[in-house]
């Protein structure tokens, strides 16, 4: 039996025409592409904000995750962010699976597979065909540009925020077909939002979603209002809005009692440059979304500094083309232009580019939400030919081009995964894919030093700093490699460097301090692992440290002082407690004759 919102379905039998057989397809090989995501190790950031984060080991540290920024206490300089609810999911998933990759890549899979089936849904309402919701689902579930958000355990943020938008939009869809339930199932989806404005900052844009769902005739209910843009529609409109609307306003107070602005500009650029750097990295996100090869989580795209028709007016004339086309294509479709504002409106967050620190502006995770606007697109497109193509020729071969687009996007996807197996896989691809991005080479250059290949890392970490001078943590590394290896004026050079660039940088300070230890310069070293205790008083390396610089001086009981202070923060901090035994086994000994 047919149902309203399912046109496509047919007597072919029960299973097929049940109501969940086209979405558990899109799951079942969505799957399927990420089936080596299981598998995949702790890559990237993962060690910092998972293995090394105090703040994801207790549930004491909830209300802070309300009143701080999400990097607090981390080495990690941005306090562009406040999300409390990514910081509970960290907590929840460390709690469960402790720092074992496996349990983490399994969540986020199936963060990712419930958004598919949730695509799946919302383009059914809006095409009205399985066949085409099927097709949307599909493209959103296995095009390779989502590889970042699902391999990559600390991009669960973008998961989980797309997830909560996807289900507060389909639950207020529910509350506008149903008359009964519709006041639980409008605070439930006002409650979804709200969980997705704490995920992730760029949930934002959903009210003018709802908005423009309202005024242009609720194509995604049951009943269609059809288009009625007039003033009552604007002031209907807004009505639907308001309550999305007081949740986004309360979360920027939020956001900016926490971090005291709404944005910290991390890049200093001009407003010329960044202006002029928009039409470029909007062609250059078309350009993965239509073609999605050679991806990488690391690019050598620059700003553009100069005005040229090559850099600005060639890509700006793109981006007005493709334009001109969705409108055209929506004149008669209401829900191709909630689908388009959909992909417009999630975009425009990550323009933003100074907010971004420098050369960090453009990577694939950013378009996760944007190809929900694209998926349903997609499907529409489908829907809409699959009407004016009756005959079973015709149908046929369009779900067959189907067919093979989805093949191989996901073929694509499951060989993009390997690179996420590790971080010597995932740098090396970076440097092949872009081999003067300061970050990509310090980054294999740093991996291949803890693998012993001094001479090659240290190659990659010079080549750093060449591309990218201002690079703190390039200069750093560099500093390990020759602290390593006994340089000590290279390393003290590279440290300083370091410190200049990011003075807050405590780690820069530290070892900066251990290159003067065992140089013999002690009152500079104990200098300045002060200054690194000042900025980390929490640091039990740091005290341990300036205690080995004062023992070395003479300084017997301010040594002691602190090595007794480390204890005091950690108990179980080994070094510490075998020091103090030395020092009170050499004490007690009767002095030589």
């Amino acid at each position: 039996m047919k149902s309203a919102q399912e046109p496509g379905a047919g007597s072919r039998g029960a299973i097929t025409d049940s109501p969940w057989f086209f979405p558990l397809v899109a799951v079942l090989l969505t799957a399927a592409g990420y089936a080596r995501a299981p598998w995949l190790g702790f890559v990237y950031d993962d060690d910092v904000i998972i293995r090394a984060n105090p703040y994801i080991t207790s549930a004491s540290n909830i209300p802070a995750y309300f009143t701080q920024h999400v990097w607090t206490g981390l080495m990690l300089a941005r306090n562009n962010y406040y999300r409390p609810v990514f910081l509970l999911w960290l907590l929840a998933a460390y709690k469960a699976f402790g720092t074992n990759p496996l349990g983490w890549h399994l969540s986020s899979l199936l963060l990712h597979l419930g958004s598919t089936a949730m695509v799946y849904q919302l383009t059914l309402r809006m095409a009205r065909s399985r066949w085409a919701a099927l097709g949307a689902a599909l493209l959103f579930g296995l095009h390779p540009v989502q590889v970042e958000n699902v391999a990559w355990s600390s991009a669960v943020t973008e998961l989980l925020c797309t997830f909560f938008a996807l289900a507060a939009f389909l639950a207020y869809l529910a509350a506008l077909d149903s008359l009964g339930q519709r006041g639980m199932l409008l605070t439930a989806s006002v409650f979804l939002y709200a969980l997705a404005m704490l995920s992730k900052e760029t949930a934002i844009v959903l009210p003018a979603i709802v908005f423009l769902h309202e005024w242009l005739g609720r194509p995604g209910c049951a009943a269609a209002a059809g288009a009625r843009r007039g003033g009552t529609a604007v002031i209907g409109a807004i009505k639907e809005a308001l309550p999305f609307a007081f949740v986004a306003l309360a979360y920027l107070a939020a956001r900016i009692a926490v971090l005291g602005a709404i944005g910290e500009t991390t890049a200093k650029l001009g407003t010329r440059v960044w202006l002029q750097s928009i039409p470029k990295v909007l062609a250059i996100y078309l350009g993965h979304l239509t073609w999605p090869a050679g991806l990488s989580v690391f690019y050598d795209y620059s700003y553009v500094d100069e005005f040229s028709m090559a850099s600005v007016l060639l890509p700006a004339a793109l981006i007005v083309l493709v334009g001109a086309l969705l409108l055209t294509a929506g004149r008669k479709s209401p829900a191709a232009l909630v689908a388009g504002a959909w992909m417009t409106l999630a975009i425009l967050p990550v323009l933003d580019l100074p907010v971004f620190p420098r050369g960090e502006f453009l990577h694939d995770r950013y378009l996760y939400q944007p190809m929900i606007g694209l998926a349903l697109l997609a499907g529409i497109g489908i829907g809409s030919l699959e009407g004016r193509w009756p005959g079973r020729g015709p149908r046929f071969a369009l779900f067959a081009g189907c067919a093979v687009v989805a093949a191989a996007l996901g073929a694509t996807t499951f060989a993009q995964t390997r690179y996420w197996v590790d971080n010597f896989s995932l740098y090396s691809r970076g440097v092949s894919v872009a081999p003067r991005n300061g970050p990509a080479n310090m980054d294999l250059g740093s991996v291949l030093i803890n693998r012993g290949q001094l001479d090659e890392g240290m190659a990659l970490l010079r080549k750093a700093v060449e591309y990218t001078p201002n690079l703190y943590l390039a200069h750093y590394d560099l500093g390990i490699g020759y602290f390593q290896t006994g340089h000590y004026g290279d390393a003290e050079a590279s440290f300083r460097r370091a410190q200049a660039i990011m003075p807050q940088f405590a780690d820069a300070g530290f070892f900066l301090g251990m290159t003067y230890l065992r140089a013999g310069r002690l009152p500079e070293a104990a200098e300045c692992m002060r200054k690194a205790i000042a900025l980390r008083p929490e640091n039990v390396d740091y005290r341990f440290g300036l205690a080995m610089a004062l023992q070395q001086m003479g300084d017997m009981a301010a040594a002691r002082g602190q090595l007794q202070e480390a204890l005091r923060i950690d108990p179980a901090y080994q070094p510490a407690r075998t020091q103090l035994q030395k020092m009170d086994a050499t004490a007690s000994r009767p002095p030589a004759p």
